[in-house]
């Protein structure tokens, strides 16, 4: 009796994860980015593209060799835009079609008076993930500075957040956060030394 109520489990478990992987793979199917760019004109102006690293008329892959004192040299790879669309909005992903960059591209950027001719996505955001395919941190980039980066716990919750100084990319706080929730806020006087104000104070 028991081994046919095992047989029977399995067989049930076995349906469901089949029925989940069926509907991952199709809305995979339905939002993939293969080797074609997704195109949308805007009436504001504002382009607006999903591209994949991989499609080869858009990126071209570099492979580099970062050498650091006292570590192993290391492979790291680069992707370059080809021909980027001046003032376009792109959402960018990788192989296992994870976004992993948004940001709008331009030529010129002017900040604070001063204008950078190289090109760049200079307000945008970056996103890693962990080893098991989670997101693990979101990096914002503003007006070409480092502004912040979220940080994220294995339930997709806030677990702290680092705010840089615009001018030096120092630390300048760091909100810890539990389930979520704002805990305390780390603020920084120098490089390692900060005080800490509470969320209920």
């Amino acid at each position: 009796m028991i081994l046919k109520q095992l047989v029977i489990l399995l067989s049930f478990l076995n349906f469901i994860n089949c029925k989940c992987q069926n509907q991952f793979r199709n809305s995979e199917n339905k939002n993939s980015i293969t080797s074609k760019i997704k195109y949308k004109k805007i009436k504001t102006g504002t382009d607006t593209l999903w591209v994949s690293q991989n499609d080869t008329t858009v990126f071209k892959k570099e492979e580099l060799i970062i050498t650091r004192p006292c570590s192993k040299p290391e492979l790291s790879i680069r992707y370059n835009l080809i021909t980027p669309i001046n003032k376009a909005y792109y959402f960018i992903y990788n192989e296992k079609q994870q976004l992993i960059k948004e940001g709008k591209y331009t030529y010129e950027y002017t900040y604070r008076g001063a204008t950078k001719k190289s090109g760049n996505f200079y307000t945008s955001k970056d996103y890693y993930y962990k080893r098991n395919e989670c997101l693990d941190a979101i990096h914002y980039t503003v007006d070409g500075r480092h502004h912040k980066t979220e940080h994220f716990d294995r339930k997709k919750r806030l677990s702290r957040i680092r705010y840089f100084d615009k001018k030096s990319s120092d630390t300048e706080k760091i909100e810890i956060y539990k389930k979520g929730k704002l805990k305390e806020t780390r603020i920084y006087t120098s490089f390692s030394k900060y005080y800490t104000i509470k969320a209920n104070e």
